[in-house]
């Protein structure tokens, strides 16, 4: 999906009015200059685990869910895993996800995929220990689960036909590196997928309400910056990847955004 903003004149005055409430009630100045790395985007989903499961998914869903129409939908949650499958011609043999949260799209394929072995690595230990607890109560063999940061793969190079992220490359701290991980470990012809929030240009090309906004979403997120679209495609590049398919969502992503 990807962040768009408005020319409408009453929707700046709009997002000018919210940002001054904003102002009231916290210091702006302190949040942006608030540094986020590898130990707040932990302690950001250890304390948010509550919340997340209350409000936006029961069943464990860390992303959000994609919708055709204007209602929102939970069966929208398993919109990212189906389109995933439909890039399949055949089932691959192995597959790795990036970044796996609480272990929901790896329980749901690997009960549809008996023959194929799935791998995931995540940095959060609670989101470790919610995945495998579920992994076993499910009864899958087929998923090995590990605690670990995909800046840093503790994988073969040449393993995985495919390799995904869903909602999580968003907090890379280098993005080049990532990349270059994710492309050692897939074998020839192997396909890298990521479903993230991308920005259609840059801040600084934005007004100046516009991008304190886009921080500001950013930072209660616990992401440094909102990557930018091309920024990420010239990543992929340098990592020896060949963009194939560069899909918007946005519209089946505002059911879930306007839920939250």
């Amino acid at each position: 999906m990807a962040f768009t903003v408005s020319a409408d004149r009453q929707a700046q005055a709009d997002l000018h009015r919210r940002l001054r409430k904003l102002a009231r009630v916290f210091d702006l100045p302190a949040l942006r200059q608030q540094a986020l790395g590898a130990p707040e985007v932990v302690a950001y989903y250890e304390n948010c685990h509550d919340a997340y499961r209350k409000y936006h998914s029961a069943e464990g869903a860390v992303h959000m869910a994609l919708n055709d129409g204007d209602r929102f939908d939970p069966d929208g949650f398993y919109g990212q895993l189906r389109r995933l499958e439909r890039e399949w011609p055949q089932p691959p043999a192995a597959v790795l996800e990036l970044a796996f949260g609480q272990g929901f799209n790896l329980a749901w394929l690997a009960r549809r995929h008996p023959a194929c072995r799935f791998d995931g690595i995540d940095f959060t230990p609670a989101h470790v220990a919610i995945a495998r607890e579920r992994i076993a109560r499910l009864r899958l063999s087929n998923v090995t689960l590990t605690e670990g940061d995909y800046h840093q793969l503790p994988y073969a190079d040449a393993s995985f036909d495919e390799v995904f992220c869903i909602e999580s490359m968003c907090h890379a701290a280098d993005l080049p590196q990532a990349l270059a991980e994710a492309a050692r470990v897939l074998r020839p012809g192997g396909c890298l997928t990521l479903f993230d929030g991308y920005l259609p240009r840059p801040p600084r090309d934005l007004q100046p309400d516009e991008a304190l906004a886009v921080e500001l979403v950013a930072k209660g997120m616990a992401i440094e910056g909102l990557q930018v679209e091309a920024d990420v495609l010239a990543a992929a590049l340098g990592a020896g990847f060949t963009p194939a398919r560069v899909v918007g969502l946005d519209a089946q992503v505002m059911p879930s955004l306007r839920r939250l």
